[in-house]
Formats: C-alpha cells, structure tokens, sequence
C-alpha cells in the first residue's frame, strides 16, 4: 500500500507533523511515514523541523535530515542529520551539531543526547563556551551533563578565558573536568598555560572563574630566562591582569636589568606583578640565595 499526497497535511496520530509532502508506506507491518519539505514533528514539549524525515510511530523513532531544528526546554538543538526516540527523548546527531541554552552554547561533529538524564556524549571539534565565565572550551571527545553542568574533555583539549583587550589566558592539559555552574574547572596531566609572556607547566591545575585565582601542583613558571618553581603554587589576577605567583618549598632563578643572576630558595617564594610585569620578590621561610654579577665587557687585569 502506497499513498502519496502532495499538500500541507496534518494527520490525526499520537504524533502530530506537517510537511509539503507524506508518503506513507507499509513496511514489514509498519507504517513509516515519509515527510518531504518544511517539516514539523510535535510531542508533548519537543518540537522538531527540518526538510525531510521518516517517521516510525511503531518504534516511537523517527530519522531527520538537512537543517534539523529540536526544541525542547533544554534548549535548542540543531544538526544535518538525526535519529530521535520521542520516548526515552534521545537523540544521535550528526553534522554541524549545535546545542543552545540559556549561557552555554556546545558543538560537535557528532553527538548523542539523552533528554531525560541530561547528558551528552560528543566527538569531533567540540567547542563549549561558556558565556557567563566568558570561556570556551575546546577537545576532540568529552561528555557533558546540562542540568548540572559539568563535564569532561579529552584528547588535545584546551581552554581559552577572555580577558577583554588582552589576548585570552590559554590552558593546554590531557583532560579537563569542567564545572562551569560552580565557576570552575580542573586540569591533569602535562599542563601548559600561558598568561601574556608568562608561561606555566604543571601536573595539575584548579581555577576559579570567577576569583581568577588559580592553585597548581608541580608548578615550573617561566617569562623569557626567568625561572620559578615548587611543590605547590598559586596565582592572582586582578581585573584580569596578573597580581602575583607563589610557589612553596620552591627556588628561582630569575636576572636583573643590569645583567645579574639570582637564585634563591625558601618556604614560599612570591613574585609581584605591576603593569604585566614583576617588580619584586618575596622569600619567607628559611630563605636563601646567591647573586651572580655580571662580568664586565673588555675587563682588564
């Protein structure tokens, strides 16, 4: 059986849809619906448009292609191509993925949706901006959970934090553990971040958006020859310009404007920052250190 209408319909099922053009075709004791041209699917609260789709009501399952549109009170979904189950309210999307809500916006080459537990999984170019923090997080494989937002990123991720007319702080690691709700995030393993001229490494890092205020572990901090480093440290800046770094049970190594090297250690070593750059340096408990001048040019005997 073999029915084909070529007018705007809207049929009398458990689940109500428009289009340009139905088809509709028994397949194997299923009727599949076959929607051609400006298509709306409707569900309780979920709203889906797009150009062409096959609807399974048997299954409670219907595939979407080009310009996807679902709206839901998550937010809005967008993608090229789709399959959605209106019971269980999941989703596998493909292409061009764009989720919205409220202050986040998530894409992805590819990701799955689940409406009920509010969870996603993603791969490829996922990107995660975070418009409250002014963050945009970047990685190839993560999961993401919307109701609490908080997730995860893999596989050469990295995060960049606005800084107005500044050029943003960039953060590189092996995987984040996002907590954006709660200002945060968390990086692991072979961290590498950079704040103007300042370059830092660590094993881990926890930052707070909101405070700017940064805690690491395993900190070696780096500007041009300058060198700081420690057990422990931590980091300020104020209206997004770095205030101070501190390391504990550290030593560094850092050169004056006349030529001369100092190393020194102790308990807590703070460098003060001023206009983006140091201006002195705070040892406090059990303090040492050593002052290497600088030989002069053409010295005679």
């Amino acid at each position: 059986m073999n029915i084909t209408i070529f007018y705007p319909l809207i049929l009398l099922s458990l689940t109500p849809f428009r289009a340009d053009r139905v088809e509709i075709v028994k397949e194997d004791g299923k009727s599949i619906v076959y929607l051609f041209g400006n298509v709306t699917i409707e569900q309780e609260s979920t709203t889906i448009t797009c150009l062409e789709a096959q609807l399974n009501e048997t299954d409670g399952l219907v595939l979407l292609k080009d310009s996807i549109l679902i709206k839901n009170p998550d937010g809005e979904i967008k993608a090229e191509n789709a399959i959605y189950y209106f019971e269980s309210r999941t989703g596998f999307l493909r292409r061009n993925v764009a989720l919205s809500r409220r202050d986040q916006v998530i894409t992805a080459d590819s990701l799955d949706y689940d409406g009920i537990k509010k969870f996603l999984r993603m791969w490829g170019n996922i990107k995660i901006e975070d418009l409250r923090n002014e963050q945009i997080a970047y990685g190839e494989e993560g999961w993401y959970d919307i109701g609490e937002e908080k997730g995860s990123l893999k596989k050469n991720p990295h995060l960049e934090i606005s800084r107005k007319d500044k050029s943003p702080m960039l953060i590189r690691a092996r995987e984040f553990f996002l907590l954006n709700k709660e200002n945060k995030f968390y990086g692991y393993d072979s961290i590498e971040g950079t704040i103007d001229s300042i370059t830092i490494y660590c094993d881990t890092m926890e930052y707070n958006l909101k405070e700017d205020h940064g805690f690491l572990k395993r900190p070696i901090v780096r500007e041009k020859k300058n060198e700081l480093q420690g057990d422990f440290g931590e980091f300020l800046l104020r209206e997004k310009n770095l205030e101070y770094f501190k390391v504990f049970n550290g030593t560094g190594n850092y050169w004056t404007k006349e030529g001369s090297q100092n190393i020194v250690s102790g308990d807590t070593i703070t460098i003060l920052f001023k206009e983006n750059r140091a201006f002195r340096v705070w040892i406090e408990g059990s303090p040492k250190g050593v002052l290497i001048l600088k030989e002069k040019e053409n010295a005679k005997d």
